[in-house]
């Protein structure tokens, strides 16, 4: 299944593809101004998107937040974290709920342009999470926006097969930098290209 996934990833980043673009960053917070700015300036021309974005909601009493997952088509919202107690520290991720947003997004693709995902996170990099939808979002030909952590770009770039754009988030983005990445994402050339930062 994971070599199929790879295959998918680097056959449909061949001439017809559409654009794919790594948010490749350090903070979670920055990333998600970045995801909302270019959903607010897609939608405002028209686009059609479907996808995950992230937010994270404080909880009381907690050192980490609630892991919420907003899609895009339907405005539904889902936790993806498990509640592992006040003084947890490892991995709260529950893998059941993000497979479920996933299958929600699968619903969603065919009326979509432009698909965003929040993460090419842990999980995908070891060959779970949201790899599978990754795959099938770029053989589908549909333009991808996904957030890179910077730890995670040699695997995520592995497993795209280097045809993508990067573009390194900043704490605030410039709205010049949005509307560049938005025309990019709504005018996808017809040859794929490895081109790094926007």
């Amino acid at each position: 299944m994971l070599e199929q996934s790879r295959d998918a990833a680097e056959s449909a980043a061949r001439p017809s593809a559409a654009i794919s673009v790594a948010l490749v960053y350090d903070s979670g917070p920055a990333v998600n101004k970045w995801f909302a700015g270019l959903v607010a300036e897609l939608r405002s021309s028209g686009k059609s998107l479907a996808g995950l974005i992230q937010e994270d909601v404080p909880q009381p009493g907690r050192t980490r937040c609630d892991m919420v997952l907003h899609e895009l088509a339907t405005g539904r919202a889902m936790s993806i974290s498990e509640d592992l107690g006040a003084g947890a520290t490892s991995c709260r991720l529950s893998t059941p709920r993000l497979l479920e947003a996933a299958q929600l997004v699968e619903a969603q693709l065919a009326d979509a342009e432009i698909v965003f995902l929040n993460k090419f996170g842990k999980a995908e990099a070891e060959g779970g999470g949201l790899r599978d939808l990754i795959a099938h979002c770029i053989e589908s030909g549909k333009s991808l926006v996904i957030g890179v952590p910077a730890g995670n770009l040699k695997a995520w770039t592995e497993f795209c097969g280097e045809y993508f754009r990067t573009v390194a988030v900043t704490p605030e983005p410039r709205q010049d930098a949005i509307a560049a990445v938005a025309a990019l994402l709504g005018e996808p050339s017809t040859v794929s290209e490895h081109l790094h930062a926007v």
